[in-house]
Parts: C-alpha cells; structure tokens; sequence
C-alpha cells in the first residue's frame, strides 16, 4: 500500500495511516455486504417475477430477532425446462468456499448436455456444507426435477458425508457414484509410486468384471497392498464394470462440478447479490454462445461426441469380426473376445450400453455391414437434442431500484463462523507434493540449542537439562566430516555477548573473594 500511494498520489504516508485506511475499506465492505442482505426479499421477488417457472427458497435464522440470513436456492425455470427436455438423468454434486466478504458455501447441482458439456440446474448458498444443509438442497431439487424414488438416476460426488445421506434419502433407488479421482487422491496417500497410476484408472475405466479383475490383476504383480487397499471402497461406486446400464453415461469422475467451481471464480469474490447476480448473468451468455454455435454445425452428432467416436474408430482397426449369420458377432481385440448384438446394441464389453456409445468392437462389426455409425449412437447425444436443451433462455432483470417491495422484515447479515485453528491461506499440500517454490527449503540448516549449545536438536526437545534449569558440562560435539554441514556466518547478538561478560565478571569476582579469604 505504500509503495502503492507514493506511486499513484505522489505521497509518503505513515504505517499508522495505512493502517486507518484499511480499517475504513474494511469496514465500508462489510457495510455494503449487510445491505445487499437486507435486499435479499426483493431480489426473491424479481426472479420469481421475470423468470416464471422458477424455485427461489430464502430462509431465515429461526428464533433470531431481528431476522438472520440462513440460505437461499435459486432454480430459475429455463433452467429446469432445458434439463428436462433433453438432458440425461444424471447430476453432478459439489459445493465450494467463497473468496471474498460473503460468508458461507456455494453448493450446485449440474447436469450434462448432448455434447457432454455442464449444464447448470441450481445453486445455493449456505453457511455451512453439512448433513442438514445437504438436505434441505436435496428435498428441492427431487421435487424440481420429479427425481421420485431415484429409478433409472445417477448421481455423481465426492465422499462428502452430507451428499451421500441426502441421496440415500430422498433417491434411494438412484444410483451414487463417488468421483474417482478423490478416490485416487486418498489411495496415492499410500501408494504414490508413479507406475501405480495407470493401474488404478485402468481398474476405475474396466467396463465389465472380466477387465477389471485383469485390471487388478496387473496391479497386484506392482503392489499386492495397493490392489487390496482399492476395495476398501466397493468399486460399484467408482469403477464401470458395477455401473448400471441405461443412463448413457460413462463418467468415472466429477470434472464437470470442478469445471464450474472455477468457471464463477471472480463471482465467488463478490457480495451476495452480486455474487449471484454475476452467476445468472454468466449462464444466461453461456445458453446464448451455444445457441450461436449449434446453428453452426452441420453434423447429426454433436462435435465433442464425434471427436470421442473417431478415437473409438481408430482403435476399431485392431478388431478382427466375424458374423454369424444374422445380427450377432464374435470380434477379437488383442488377446481378448467378445460378442456384439447390432439389433439390441449390445456388447459383451457393456461399454455400448454404458455409454450409449458403439465401443471399438461394435464398430468393427457396424462396418462389416455398413459404414453408416448414425444409427447405432443414442438420441442423446444429436445435435437435435441439444437445440433443445438450449431452446429456452433465461429471461432479464430490472435494476435493484425496480425490484418489488416486500412487507417482510429485511434480514441481516450472517455472524462470522470461525474455523477451529489459524485461517489458511495456502490448501494443504499431499506429503508426496513437492514444497511451494516460492518458499525457501530447509534442507542443509543446522538446529543449534540455546541452552546446551549442540546441534541437532532445539531447547523444547533437549535432555541435557534438569527441570530447575541447572546445567551440567557437556563435551563439545564433533561433526562428522563426511557429513555436509552448512556454518551460519551470522554473528552473535549483543545481548547474548553481555550475558557471557556478565559471566565471567561474575565469576573473577567469586575468585577475588576466596583469595582475601585465604
């Protein structure tokens, strides 16, 4: 800040000033946050207004008076139409922290368009990413989107507490996938050697019992530890070959959630209103880009689906098929086989039905009688289906001026939750991570003792010592030669130097005094 104002206001202003001015920036952004709080009823109003269609759920504090802000879920009605005229049932869930004066959690729940891209449904702010909060979020969003029991929906998280009960909840019949790769992070934490790494996605990408167990298999000849440590949590929740078949999706992680986290970043930043505000504004540009990019396609399949075929269709080049005569196929892939069935587009492999997508072997017999691949791939993932998905727009705002009036009683600002322990500034590093760059290493400095001198170790940890703080003479310690020790050239302080003449005064006085005794 100094720096700052001599640069800008060609002034040289004290520390003490500085400071003041902070405390006066401080304090008008906290202001401001409790005002946009207090205009929280007024903006439920505005979107219910210009968005028909839409869920906007505001609590307060119970029991507070005056009212407290608790949390608010916005699900604005194009949103919804959008997912439910083309999407497929699957849902990503995740929460994360915000940047700036805001206190709270951001959680959202997204789905993925034809062309395998986020699709944001709702999101909500809370004080806290717990069970209840998780709950509450839930309850709204299976109502939204007529969820019901879970049949035949998947929904995709980490292995947050939280998520998983409000899904055992009010889905109970839904399947639950945990991200792999948060799987993977806590795996590597023992087992971080870098040939693991394959191994393992080998196993969470294995569409069917027989490639995993193989998978598993290659991973045990590496780390038997490893491929037992896998199953601790049962692979039906990370791995495709426990996957249900029918929901067209194949996804192993929960990217999409993470994508978006990063998307409102500079939202995150902002007060509570703007912060919202800038999250609406984003999606409503967001449907109309891709509106403007589908007109431009001239393909039936969506471009990210078709760059993902093309792969499958090269790899189909070391697949050898052979007919039967009708509809059904045995193909050999490397050392393996397997059957395919063009009429009920299936393949022993289950990725087809995983994915919706024709595996490598299914195209290899889709070529033995054709060349045409349109026919074989799922309606989901057409250009057709995602003009429909973005057919309907999210509707404008008038400014907080023209927002409604509500009778309520405006709410207040949150109190600060503080977190056990010192605020962190920097995430916590894996132990295989190396160390930050910017930080100076450690590695070569020499511990020396204040109290005994020696080196190795520092006065909290020293033995040397009695506990009334009598010291005993200790033999100077010798370095190892072949040891590389790093000498500080730093030298002694003054008051260490006063304390030694101190000492020895102390101690010629002591001398002087025995001798006029003799």
């Amino acid at each position: 800040m100094k720096a700052t104002v001599q640069e800008e206001m060609f002034a040289d202003a004290s520390i003490g000033k500085l400071k003041r001015a902070k405390q006066l920036v401080m304090k008008a952004t906290l202001d401001a946050t409790k005002g946009q709080y207090q205009k929280l009823y007024s903006y439920q109003l505005e979107l219910l207004r210009s968005n028909p269609g839409s869920t906007v759920v505001l609590n307060r504090v119970v029991g507070m008076d005056p009212p407290v802000f608790k949390r608010i879920y916005i699900c604005l009605g194009a949103l919804k139409k959008g997912f439910l005229a083309g999407c497929r049932k699957v849902i990503g869930l995740d929460g994360c922290f915000f940047k700036g004066a805001t206190n709270g959690e951001l959680i959202c729940a997204l789905g993925r368009d034809a062309n395998n891209q986020m699709y944001p449904i709702a999101w909500a702010v809370v004080h806290k990413e717990n069970n209840e909060e998780w709950d509450w979020f839930m309850d709204i969003l299976s109502i939204d989107l007529h969820v019901g029991d879970g049949e035949g929906w998947v929904f995709i998280s980490d292995q947050q507490k939280g998520i998983l009960n409000a899904v055992q909840k009010w889905a109970p019949m839904a399947e639950h996938r945990n991200c792999a790769r948060h799987i993977y992070a806590n795996w590597k934490k023992h087992f971080h050697d870098k040939e693991y790494q394959k191994k393992f996605w080998r196993c969470a990408k294995a569409p069917c019992t027989m490639l995993f167990n193989l998978a598993r298999a290659q991973l045990a000849l590496v780390t038997h530890a490893g491929a037992q440590a896998i199953m601790n949590t049962h692979p039906q929740h990370w791995s495709r070959a426990w996957f249900k078949v029918g929901s067209n999706c194949d996804s192993v992680d929960n990217n999409l959630c993470e994508s978006f986290n990063k998307w409102i970043l500079e939202a995150r930043f902002f007060l509570i209103i703007t912060m919202l505000e800038t999250i609406r504004r984003k999606v409503m540009v967001r449907i109309k880009d891709q509106i403007t990019n589908s007109n431009r396609w001239n393909t039936i399949i969506c471009p990210g689906i078709l760059k993902k075929l093309n792969v499958y269709i090269a790899e189909s080049a070391f697949c050898h098929a052979i007919s039967n005569g009708a509809e059904a196929y045995e193909v050999k892939h490397h050392e393996h086989r397997f059957t395919a069935q063009l009429d009920k587009k299936e393949c022993s492999c289950r990725y087809w039905q995983l994915s919706g997508l024709p595996c490598p072997h299914a195209i290899a017999c889709i070529f033995y009688k054709t060349s045409q691949l349109d026919g074989y791939i799922a309606d989901c993932y057409s250009v057709e289906t995602f003009k429909k998905i973005y057919a309907h727009c999210l509707q404008p705002l008038e400014g907080m001026s023209s927002w409604p009036e509500d009778g309520r009683q405006p709410l207040n600002a949150p109190g600060y939750i503080k977190m056990p322990g010192r605020p962190k500034t920097e995430r916590r590093r894996e132990a295989h991570e190396p160390a930050k760059a910017t930080r100076a290493s450690k590695i070569g400095t020499i511990i020396r003792c204040r109290k005994c001198k020696q080196v190795g170790h520092n006065r909290s940890t020293c033995d040397k010592h009695n506990g009334e703080g009598s010291t005993t003479s200790m033999p100077q310690q010798v370095p190892n030669p072949d040891q590389h020790i790093v000498l500080s050239n730093t030298p002694q302080s003054s008051t260490q130097s006063r304390k030694r003449k101190s000492a020895a005064s102390a101690t010629i006085s002591a001398a002087s005094a025995k001798d006029k005794n003799s």
